[in-house]
């Protein structure tokens, strides 16, 4: 599993919405790219997601549901890995999810 950097590709079930990823810490890099941490996914834009009427497209996501490391903390948040997933707001509401593409990096994993 890798560590996901403010790189990574995460993007919503309809594979053309992408996540606008912040990192909340800048301390810790990889190849100069900030990892992510617990909660840095939560209530993010998503760009691109097309609407489907009548449903409304994927404008945030909502919840991290899985991803995060047992092992790796950063100022006690656990730092996130390529098995992220969670939900937006798209609909119908709690059922579209979002999850990683690339992790950002190639360099650092956990076992």
């Amino acid at each position: 599993m890798e560590i996901l950097t403010d790189r990574a590709n995460v993007r919503c079930a309809h594979a053309v919405g992408k996540v606008k990823l912040l990192a909340s810490q800048r301390f810790v890099r990889i190849a100069g790219d900030p990892v992510l941490v617990r909660n840095d996914t939560k209530g993010r834009p998503i760009n691109g997601c097309p609407p489907i009427p009548p449903l409304k497209p994927c404008l945030n996501t909502i919840v991290e549901a899985a991803g995060r490391s047992d092992f790796v903390t950063i100022d006690g948040k656990p730092v996130l890995l390529d098995t992220l997933s969670g939900l937006t707001s798209g609909d119908p509401p709690g059922t579209i999810t979002y999850s990683v593409r690339a992790p950002g990096q190639s360099f650092v994993r956990q076992r």
